[in-house]
């Protein structure tokens, strides 16, 4: 190749460089810009005066004229972060639990039915969260599955555990596209040679695999917390809020870890907006912003520009 050759395409590729490195700035100078102008928001000079008919479900205080309607100081949020952080983890084990072995498996064998599988889970992706809480509805309370419940004296719609089904569903599906990408850059030639070497199969996986692969299993279990602690649109529409249901509808290990009388922090931004609390709503969001930049940051200094998501 000539070197005049050489130069232009270095120039092109300078080219795409810089108009990509545009576009990112224009993107993150405008969601800067977005929460910047907004900021005044938090701090709310005066109570409205059509507040009476709000008064009616919450009581209005002097928090209402705090930063953010003072909403480090409400117990509720911190139920809400206590429920959100305990569901998020018990639905990232479960995910882990399921999707790891099964991501290794789709990797390394030839699973009939394969595709159809990449196709589901890509689908559930991209879908409306809302879409997937509705078919939940549907098939736990419109099918034998919802007799199957009434014989054994249990219910998952509006109840906490349902809010864990909710979660797994969408942290399964991310979590296993972070899962099989990492262990599909483990060569499996590696796994051979020590299988050669007299090792199991288990302690192929165990020294050479997992080894290897940690970097983007601890990526896809960060994905799969993070996808669960916000989520919204399935929860509301399967579980609905809770803020508003009596302590006794909560089972005594809930009331134990203070998770009764709260929603998920996405649920209560929602729901505090809709009691016309917008200055507390847009605090949870900034929280949940935050929550999500320190994930990704953590995903990046961990390689995570290298996995497919």
């Amino acid at each position: 190749m000539s070197g005049s050759r050489i130069i232009a395409n270095r120039a092109k590729a300078q080219v795409v460089t810089a108009g990509l490195y545009a576009i990112l700035a224009f993107l993150l100078l405008g969601s800067c810009w977005l929460f910047a102008s907004n900021l005044d928001q938090l701090f709310p000079k005066r109570i409205r005066s059509d507040a009476t008919q709000l008064a009616k479900w919450r009581p209005i205080d002097d928090r209402r004229l705090q930063f953010g309607g003072g909403f480090w100081h409400d117990s509720a949020f911190w139920r809400s972060v206590n429920i959100t952080v305990v569901t998020a983890t018990i639905t990232m084990l479960l995910a882990a639990a399921i999707g790891i072995p099964a991501s290794y498996a789709l990797s390394r064998y030839r699973i009939p039915g394969r595709s159809v599988i990449d196709v589901l889970f890509s689908s559930v992706i991209v879908l409306p969260s809302s879409s997937i809480g509705l078919c939940l509805v549907i098939m736990l309370q419109q099918s034998p599955l919802f007799r199957l419940q009434q014989a054994l004296g249990v219910r998952l719609v509006y109840t906490l555990p349902g809010i864990v089904i909710v979660q797994l569903v969408l942290s399964l599906a991310m979590g296993m596209s972070a899962w099989r990408a990492a262990f599909d850059h483990v060569n499996p030639r590696f796994e051979h040679v020590a299988r050669s070497l007299g090792s199991s199969a288990w302690r192929a996986f165990r020294t050479v695999t997992l080894p290897v692969a940690r970097p983007g299993i601890i990526a896809g279990l960060i994905v799969a917390w993070v996808r669960a602690a916000a989520e919204f649109g399935g929860i509301l529409l399967f579980c609905g809020t809770f803020a508003e249901r009596p302590a006794g509808s909560f089972s005594t290990l809930s009331q134990l870890l203070h998770l009764q009388q709260a929603d998920p922090l996405s649920v209560n931004m929602w729901a505090q907006i809709e009691y016309g609390n917008v200055e507390y709503g847009f605090a949870v969001a900034f929280t949940l912003v935050l929550i999500s930049a320190i994930s990704v940051y953590t995903i990046h200094k961990l390689g995570g520009r290298t996995y497919v998501w």
